[in-house]
């Protein structure tokens, strides 16, 4: 069973049903039970997350609906309110460098960050690739809401992996996904440093082939229990809802 914590999909109103039929092709080709889902794409992050819920409440049986926020608009804390609302929505999403800005210094997202722990969502963040999607940016407001699981998209990418590791080693409440992230002196670390717990896996479809992003673990050769746990178990952790 293969849980999927990271996908998108794109925008196309001529052929948004047939992408919807890809995006669920895919999973079944590629044994995906579950598969969380957001989009980066429309005319606003309003009708951005309208979708999704829509999307994932009309397959709730394999979609988990992710709304993506972006803090610099004004109406960001209202919209993350709203979008919590929205049926199908378990999950926040944050893209600094989609949507340029320090994710250590832009003013809405204490504000952000505290709703989505007082509703216990988990919130991924993307770090890899520039001055706007460092790791560490993303850290400094982990102490401040240990409540909430981050999950760290990409394993930080190749210009952060090995320091991204790090920071989920050391704190209880970052996760690394898995998508996007091929340097195999990084991935090693990862397994050999971090508990099965820690890690998530993630396919990043459409933008890389979900096979590729699962067949990357098997020059690791890794202990069945713990493999199960990357693929499956992280993810039920990170959306068991608290009580």
């Amino acid at each position: 069973m293969i849980f999927d914590i990271h996908s998108h999909i794109k925008r196309d109103y001529k052929n948004q049903e047939k992408l919807e039929e890809d995006l669920l092709a895919d999973m079944k080709k590629n044994n995906i039970s579950l598969r969380v889902v957001s989009t980066l794409e429309g005319k606003s992050i309003r009708e951005q997350n309208d979708y999704i819920s829509d999307f994932a409440s009309r397959h709730p049986q394999e979609l988990v609906g992710c709304a993506v926020i972006n803090p610099k608009e004004f109406d960001s804390v209202e919209e993350t309110k709203r979008a919590l609302g929205l049926p199908g929505i378990r999950m926040l999403e944050f893209n600094s460098l989609e949507h340029g800005y320090y994710p250590d210094s832009c003013a809405n997202i204490n504000e952000i960050l505290e709703i989505a722990e007082a509703k216990s969502v988990p919130v991924k963040v993307f770090v890899g690739l520039g001055a706007r999607a460092i790791p560490q940016q993303w850290a400094a407001h982990t102490g401040k809401y240990p409540e909430i699981k981050f999950v760290f998209l990409h394993m930080g990418c190749f210009d952060y992996g090995y320091g991204c590791v790090d920071l989920a080693l050391n704190n209880n409440n970052i996760y690394v996904e898995t998508s996007n992230q091929y340097e195999v002196q990084i991935l090693k670390k990862a397994f050999t440093k971090l508990d099965k717990g820690k890690i998530v896996f993630g396919s990043s479809y459409p933008e890389r082939i979900t096979k590729c992003s699962i067949d990357v673990f098997d020059m690791f050769h890794l202990d069945k229990d713990y493999l199960e746990g990357i693929l499956s178990g992280s993810f039920e952790s990170i959306l068991a809802q608290k009580q």
